[in-house]
């Protein structure tokens, strides 16, 4: 039997008598899956090639806030359960005109009873045994309460592994996608740099301009190197006036063109608060990876990120102990010049 589309009054009373045994079929459907359609702890509603419900259960009345009686005066799905797709592209549209299995997760839709709503809706056309499509079997699965505990996960995962201030990741973090990019190295057999930041005479900034326009200087640059920075690299904040970078496939070239274009920008940035101008500039340590570190880390990742943290600090020592507001390279200082900027870095001198 096809689907009735004649719209002259004189096919009225056919295409009605089309209808009603579409509906008749469609609940024998429904009484012969009568005994798994009685377990379905989600909401389910069996609709005719015209998105008009014919046959649900009590789930579904809980979900849309209607009564059965309601429920079937009203008669079209798209009018009970409002999607984001609109009433032209609602699901239940969607699987008529396809005629195959729909699926649709994170969905999200409003009801009489619920005014915000999360959903995973899968739908699968009903053939008759003559292989004539007659509706579909629609199962609606509430997960708004799910998808608000993911959120929260989600925002509180992301403020453990991030600074208040700055928005860029902490130094935990860092640390543990410094030590996650040391062994991915080690099997992809790239590249990869580290580069530590230093704002430049940070105390005198507190000291004559006050602590809010310390911190206006320390979110300003934190954006700006999140900025210069690509996808692939980690930003994070170390603590005080230390930014690092944790760059992805850099070699020592790569690692030097991208700190000077992010000490030339700070250079050339003008940081004004509160109508007072203040100079701002870095000073720049990094460090790249090696081969006998990639070897070395097969065997302790860890103490080869330890070390990486250290040449890079050493260089970012040399850096601001040499006249600040430049990068300076662990590979391209002196052996004296590292056992110097070692020896003061121990001995936690400060180079403010």
């Amino acid at each position: 039997m096809g689907i009735p589309t004649n719209t002259s009054p004189s096919s009225a009373e056919a295409d009605q008598a089309a209808v009603e045994k579409i509906h008749a079929e469609l609940k024998a459907w429904a009484q012969a899956h009568q005994r798994f359609l009685e377990v379905f702890l989600d909401s389910y509603v069996i609709i005719d090639p015209f998105s008009k419900v014919v046959d649900f259960n009590v789930a579904f009345t809980e979900l849309v806030g209607e009564s059965y009686r309601k429920i079937l005066k009203v008669g079209l799905f798209a009018d009970l359960l409002r999607t984001e797709f609109g009433v032209e592209n609602c699901p239940s549209k969607q699987i008529i005109s396809s005629r195959k299995l729909v699926r649709l997760d994170e969905l999200s839709a409003n009801t009489k009873a619920f005014p915000h709503l999360q959903l995973i809706l899968s739908g699968v056309p009903i053939f008759t045994e003559n292989d004539e499509f007659i509706g579909a079997f629609m199962t609606i699965r509430n997960v708004s309460a799910e998808s608000e505990l993911q959120k929260k996960y989600e925002e509180r995962k992301k403020e453990s592994s991030t600074d208040g201030l700055t928005k860029l990741y902490n130094k935990v973090y860092t640390e543990s996608m410094l030590l996650r990019g040391v062994l991915g190295q080690v099997r992809g057999m790239h590249n990869l740099s580290f580069a530590i930041s230093d704002i430049d005479f940070f105390k005198k900034v507190n000291d004559t301009y006050g602590h809010p326009a310390g911190d206006y200087v320390l979110a300003q640059v934190a954006q700006l190197l999140q900025k210069a920075a690509r996808e692939s690299d980690i930003v994070g904040r170390f603590g005080g006036e230390e930014f690092v970078v944790i760059l992805a496939n850099a070699d020592q070239k790569g690692a030097r063109i991208f700190s000077e274009r992010f000490r030339n920008k700070i250079a050339e940035t003008k940081f004004e608060f509160e109508g007072k101008v203040i100079p701002v500039t870095v000073s720049i340590g990094t460090c790249t990876l090696t081969e006998k570190d990639k070897e070395a880390a097969q065997k302790d990742g860890s103490a080869v990120c330890k070390e990486l943290l250290t040449k890079a600090d050493f260089a970012l020592y040399y850096a601001k102990a040499n006249g600040r507001n430049q990068t300076q390279q662990h590979e391209d200082l002196s052996a004296d010049n590292q056992a110097g900027a070692g020896k003061n870095v121990a001995q936690k001198k400060p180079a403010a």
